[in-house]
């Protein structure tokens, strides 16, 4: 008895995560080229805290023109600085071979006086086309 209902709950999880809505591209519309990266340098001075511009550039390589709806920007596993995690609503629309930038503000955080380590930043961007949804995640340094 026990055993069934480890087995149903398992299978309850793997469907909820599995049909989370938007988060895989439709057919017909290739992966839309996306870069990441600061702006400019992130200046701490004395305090633990600094403004950082991410822009996120979006190539459209569908036939068919692209919405960016969301970017979310974190930078999962940093050691001595980091970014707090944010979003930002868009209404974008990215023409077929086109290009798009945005720009995303969020808050540089660090622990130490000189991080030194490379910033990692994940850009999850939110994209909508003919009444689809669908995310990518990219990841750059």
């Amino acid at each position: 008895m026990r055993f069934r209902a480890m087995a149903v709950l398992t299978l309850f999880l793997l469907s909820a995560c599995g049909s989370g809505r938007g988060s895989s591209r439709p057919a017909g519309i290739p992966q839309p080229d996306i870069n990441v990266g600061l702006t400019h340098e992130v200046f701490f001075g004395s305090q633990s805290e600094a403004p950082a511009t991410i822009e996120v550039v979006v190539a459209n390589r569908a036939s068919v023109p692209i919405t960016i709806r969301r970017v979310e920007v974190s930078s999962p596993g940093m050691v001595t600085h980091g970014l707090h995690s944010t979003q930002r609503e868009f209404q974008e629309v990215v023409n077929p071979g086109a290009s798009k930038a945005v720009t995303v503000f969020a808050t540089a955080v660090t622990t130490t006086r000189r991080p030194n380590e490379p910033l990692t930043i994940r850009a999850i961007v939110f994209f909508e086309s003919a009444g689809a949804n669908w995310r990518e995640v990219v990841m750059a340094r």
